[in-house]
């Protein structure tokens, strides 16, 4: 979402910072992340997004469509060093985070933005992605981007000097599909490292995201 007033229907009217609330209340009412409040395995900050009302989404300079949001979804930042959280409670974001989305996840649901995307980015039938997403876990994708060889690719990718984490560039960065035991074992211990920094931002999860990292490598270097 880009959530300054709508040029046309609201010009000046309200400024981003005019939706957004330190609390929740009965306006406030959806949680609402930014792309600076994420680091590894943990959102920083969370506030409240005004919502369901005439301003917001209705009168917001980009919208977007309401499934991006209530999906399982990975999010991330969008400069510096890749890092990803994986949100499975509807957080709502803005344009400062990159929003990953299983096609599995978006089976049934139709508009502009999904058919323009298909035809600009694949080569794949939609049907074809949505299959071979479902042999995907959500949190294997997550241990995968926050390794440091997904933030290698990353930086081949952008090019030396370039720091910005864009679409395309996440877009490209190949992902193995790895037998399900292999996925399994990354999963868990993403799922574990979320729970720890959960219950305590600052625990060391050094050895767990190690062992993540030595496992995609042998991914990556086809070894199994």
């Amino acid at each position: 979402m880009v959530l300054n007033a709508d040029e046309k229907v609201a010009k000046g009217q309200f400024k981003k910072a005019d939706l957004i609330s330190n609390r929740k209340d009965e306006i406030h009412c959806e949680e609402y992340i930014e792309g600076k409040d994420i680091e590894k395995y943990r959102i920083k900050r969370v506030r409240y997004l005004e919502y369901g009302t005439k301003r917001c989404p209705g009168e917001v300079s980009r919208p977007t469509f309401q499934e991006l949001y209530n999906r399982p979804k990975i999010l991330t930042n969008k400069i510096g060093e890749l890092m990803a959280i994986c949100d499975l409670n509807h957080i709502l974001c803005d344009q400062t985070n990159r929003i990953c989305i299983r096609w599995i996840d978006l089976k049934g649901v139709k508009n502009k933005s999904i058919a323009g995307s298909i035809k600009k980015y694949s080569t794949m039938e939609r049907k074809e992605m949505e299959a071979l997403s479902e042999k995907v876990d959500i949190f294997y994708l997550l241990g995968v981007l926050n390794s440091r060889r997904a933030n290698e690719l990353l930086d081949n990718i952008r090019g030396i000097g370039n720091i910005d984490v864009n679409p395309e560039y996440i877009r490209n960065i190949p992902i193995p599909l790895a037998p399900k035991e292999i996925q399994e074992q990354i999963a868990n211990l993403a799922k574990l490292i979320l729970a720890t920094k959960q219950a305590n931002p600052q625990a060391d999860t050094s050895a767990e995201e190690t062992e993540i990292d030595e496992l995609v490598n042998q991914l990556y270097n086809n070894k199994v």
